[in-house]
């Protein structure tokens, strides 16, 4: 059962990280400013934070949400 909770905790964790560092902090932003392009509403504003989003916050988002799981996972096989 705990072995199971284990790889609950973290095939989430892993889960979780993907959707808030993969969609929300890279794909999401990108097709924002590409959608800005074409409606002619670009500016540079818009470019400068979706290259932060994309460069520093989705990596740590990733890593902060995955230390999680781990620690939850380490806490039910302790």
């Amino acid at each position: 059962m705990r072995e199971t909770l284990f790889w609950t905790a973290i095939i989430v964790g892993i889960a979780l990280s993907i959707y808030a560092g993969g969609w929300l902090l890279f794909i999401k932003p990108v097709i924002a400013v590409c959608a800005a392009y074409d409606a002619g509403t670009l500016t540079g504003s818009m470019i400068g934070w979706t290259i932060i989003k994309c460069l520093v916050f989705a990596p740590i988002a990733a890593k902060v949400i995955m230390s999680v799981a781990l620690g939850i996972a380490e806490a039910i096989l302790d």
